[in-house]
């Protein structure tokens, strides 16, 4: 069996947020917990997908996971070692094995620079080639997510927004990056344009023997792009498995929810979300105030149970059996 290339396990992510709590110990500032307890894994060549509403938790843990956000305690692990955020190697070694490519390619390419610079800017070992074997491998980025070498000389104002998404991969790619983490990288194109950049991403894939991690609210391309899926929750994940088996037989009412909400990119070329949850509950189980299944059990925490491939966050599993339980479709 194939052995994961990276481990996350109990990922926990909390910021300061503004004014602080009185109490009988003295004022103390205030934190919101962003992430909480996160584990997944991903072999070499897997798409894993992570999906949730807006609020979920999941563009932190797509910085979390390159290093911009570091978390004090949690276990990561990358091709067996365990990385110490603390640690400017461990750091060196998390962002030459792992790139990003971010939802808005216009707020994340600088509008003054060129695209053939913005390209260099993935280049780890600058200092060790010519002038001449960098443009090489520039121009062979660019080929390799299919954008005119014409536009190299170009600005990100002057390229269509499937051509500065391009940009964006090819500057994470020329790098030789093993792992892409995909946050919403198609949200902000036409139908179209999506479509291409999915199929290249496919084609990719493929070719470089890439993973990816696909973070995105839109089930369609969930359901398209991923071998593997993660359902997260205001920042816990509540049930995860193959793609197949997620769709076919959610066991979790969270995602039974969110497939039955249909969150999927309109006709007029945006998209809209349905919010299908309330807001969490700060004790038990995290969905119970918005569950229609929830029972007596839901007040106390629940823990994962494991099914086959899967695991799910959800007393009903173990209480009733997904059978009588009804979560099955």
């Amino acid at each position: 069996m194939t052995e994961p290339i990276l481990e996350v396990e109990n990922l926990t992510i909390q910021f300061r947020v503004k004014g602080k709590v009185i109490g009988h110990g003295g004022s103390r500032r205030k934190w919101k917990r962003v992430l909480n307890g996160v584990t997944f894994s991903i072999k070499e060549g897997e798409t894993f997908g992570i999906v949730g509403e807006t609020g979920s938790g999941k563009t932190t843990l797509a910085r979390t996971l390159v290093g911009i956000y570091r978390p004090k305690e949690s276990y990561v692990k990358l091709y067996g070692r365990r990385i110490d955020y603390t640690k400017k190697e461990d750091l060196l070694l998390l962002r030459k094995t792992i790139g990003i490519v971010f939802q808005d390619p216009v707020g994340s390419l600088n509008p003054r620079v060129t695209v053939s610079d913005i390209i260099s800017e993935g280049i780890i070992a600058k200092g060790k080639m010519s002038d001449e074997q960098r443009k090489e491998k520039i121009v062979e980025a660019a080929n390799l997510v299919e954008l005119p070498a014409s536009k190299l000389d170009s600005y990100p104002p002057e390229l269509s927004g499937g051509e500065k998404q391009r940009v964006s991969l090819a500057r994470t790619l020329i790098g030789g990056k093993k792992i892409l983490v995909l946050d919403e990288p198609t949200s902000s194109l036409d139908v179209s344009i999506q479509a291409q950049i999915l199929n290249l991403l496919t084609r990719l894939k493929r070719e470089l023997s890439i993973s990816y991690i696909f973070i995105t609210h839109d089930l369609n391309v969930i359901k398209y792009m991923t071998d593997r899926v993660a359902v997260l929750y205001y920042g816990e994940i509540l049930e995860q498995g193959s793609t197949e088996e997620i769709f076919e037989n959610p066991r979790h009412p969270y995602t039974s929810d969110l497939i039955e909400a249909n969150i999927s990119f309109s006709s007029s070329s945006e998209f809209s979300e349905e919010k299908v949850s309330g807001e969490p509950s700060g004790e038990g189980c995290i969905y119970k105030n918005s569950c229609s299944k929830r029972f007596s059990a839901c007040e106390k925490t629940p823990p994962y149970f494991s099914y086959g491939k899967g695991a799910v966050k959800c007393w009903l599993y173990d209480y009733m059996g997904e059978r009588k339980a009804g979560i099955g479709r």
